[in-house]
């Protein structure tokens, strides 16, 4: 029988420890898989529910022990579980990790250990929580060429963000009430700055274009500065706001890549996927458009992840993770390639910003709808690249502190 080690005890740990171990999954209630160790920062602290003699504060418990022939690594830590993982492959051991930094940096390195070493590794739960999109995604590529990756990739935000426009609340009040249920973390920057967002789409373009997609070639831009007033003007505009992730391969073998703040209309299909729920697209030349929702945050969407790889690997059912090639070599093109219509706000204090924005705006776009409301100018563009959206911005960056973009998707489920 295959015993398991199971690296972290934090949230997700937890969760996939009692899904295994106190039975709560149904393959669980009928084969006699144990986790046999943990691996915590303190083995002396008391976990409730989980016996003492379980867990470890030493790494090596666990990779050296022959009878664990499986290794489930949800540390969440890149400088202790990077180590490990390659040792567990080295020493011909699978791996389930959840870890999306790791996997967007050594993906094709990994996948190469394990090739070399007859074993496997899966890593579902490192993007979309409950969404089975990595192994959706290797069922299409055996047919089809995706030239478009889309969606809603991180609970977090999108849960800020549907209680701003539901409740009409600022960013800093909603933020804490998701640190208070558990969805952000102490320290949210990896989720409102937009890092674990880029991280997950650096893995699906990578799979989706069979080339390594560089996370440094993903332009992102932060949520931080979403006010509420923003939001209002939004839904006079008939939209709403949503934290997007998107690439794009284009025909002469460049592709574009992004995390932004988007303006969706309100009647789309993503527009009201709210809360902690994500939404995948994927566009393959055959079968075209498909979507995928479900919980992209929280304990129990990535523990379900988590175990149903490891599912995977017990009753060998896996797919063999280790035929993917990246190969392809694809240039990055930036926002440049980016054509839409803009949404601008500029927080102005006096008479004299007032009229440096008014004359920069009016200089630079054409048919220009402008309004303007406690010391607040907002507006609606034409169609603009991306990036002389962003040169624009820049510009009146020099003339006042505040100011804020969104480009607007029309053309979205």
């Amino acid at each position: 029988m295959s015993k398991i080690g199971l690296l972290g005890c934090g949230t997700v740990g937890t969760g996939v420890y009692e899904i295994i171990n106190e039975r709560k999954g149904n393959f669980f209630e009928e084969n006699n898989y144990k986790i046999k160790k943990i691996l915590v920062r303190d083995a002396s602290r008391k976990r409730e529910g989980i016996p003492g003699e379980l867990l470890t504060d030493n790494p090596d418990d666990i990779l050296n022990d022959d009878e664990i022939s499986l290794i489930i690594a949800v540390m969440g830590s890149y400088e202790q579980e990077y180590p490990a993982i390659k040792k567990a492959l080295q020493l011909k051991k699978n791996v389930v990790t959840a870890n999306k930094e790791i996997i967007s940096k050594h993906m094709e390195e990994l996948l190469g250990l394990a090739k070399e070493n007859g074993v496997t590794i899966l890593f579902e739960a490192s993007v979309g929580g409950g969404i089975p999109i990595i192994e959706s995604i290797i069922d299409t590529i055996k047919i089809n060429k995706i030239n478009k990756v889309q969606g809603i990739l991180n609970g977090t935000t999108n849960f800020i963000l549907s209680k701003m426009t539901k409740e009409e609340l600022d960013f800093d009040e909603v933020l804490k009430v998701a640190q208070d249920m558990g969805f952000a973390e102490a320290d949210p920057t990896a989720d409102v700055d937009g890092f674990d967002i880029s991280r997950k789409l650096t893995i699906l373009s990578s799979l989706c274009y069979g080339a390594y997609i560089d996370n440094d070639d993903i332009y992102t831009r932060t949520v931080r500065n979403i006010t509420l007033s923003d939001i209002q003007a939004a839904d006079d505009f008939g939209y709403v706001f949503k934290y997007m992730a998107e690439s794009e391969l284009y025909d002469d073998n460049t592709f574009g890549a992004s995390v932004t703040p988007v303006l969706i209309g309100k009647d789309s299909v993503t527009s009201n996927v709210n809360d902690e729920y994500n939404v995948v697209s994927i566009n393959g030349n055959i079968i075209g458009q498909l979507s995928f929702l479900g919980r992209g945050a929280g304990k129990e969407a990535t523990a379900n992840a988590v175990v149903a790889d490891v599912i995977k690997v017990l009753t060998k059912s896996v797919h063999d993770y280790t035929h993917l090639k990246f190969e392809n070599e694809y240039k990055s093109c930036g926002i440049e390639r980016y054509k839409n219509k803009f949404y601008l706000r500029v927080s102005i204090k006096d008479e004299v910003e007032f009229a440096k924005t008014i004359d920069i705006v009016y200089r630079n776009i054409e048919n220009v709808n402008l309004s303007y409301e406690d010391g607040k100018v907002f507006l609606i563009t034409d169609e603009l690249t991306g990036e002389f959206m962003s040169t624009l911005c820049d510009r009146l960056s020099h003339v006042t502190e505040d100011v804020f973009y969104a480009r607007i998707i029309d053309n979205i489920l």
